[in-house]
């Protein structure tokens, strides 16, 4: 896919303040849908943030959303980890939550991500 990130790009995102996100899965739980998805970005205090998301399959054919679906714990959007540089914080979410560092897309791609993925299973 030609929107994935090439590692320098990758790091550089993070190093200029740009948020990127990974499509990790969908799974079909008896009654619904489950996706998950990492946003990578640095915050307010300099810190770089691995967020770990798992919301419901709210999406249809036309929303394509997931920053809108609604989370699995309604309390919480996800698990954030803080790391001191970029390159720990990517280390961290393909160590941890099995991420692929050539498979991060800019923020807002990853809706793109799950179009694909929905299209896929609909087959």
């Amino acid at each position: 896919m030609a929107f994935y990130l090439p590692s320098l790009e990758l790091i550089a995102r993070l190093h200029l303040g740009k948020q990127v996100e990974q499509w990790l899965s969908y799974q079909q739980k008896a009654e619904y849908g489950v996706i998950r998805w990492l946003s990578l970005y640095r915050d307010k205090a300099h810190t770089y943030v691995v967020l770990y998301i798992e919301s419901f399959d709210d999406g249809d054919e036309h929303n394509h959303d997931v920053h809108e679906f609604s989370t699995v714990d309604p309390d919480d959007f996800g698990v954030a980890h803080h790391f001191h540089s970029a390159e720990e914080a990517v280390a961290y979410a393909c160590a941890c939550y099995g991420a692929s560092a050539d498979k991060f897309v800019t923020a807002g791609m990853i809706n793109e991500e799950y179009a694909q993925q929905q299209k896929s299973r609909q087959l």
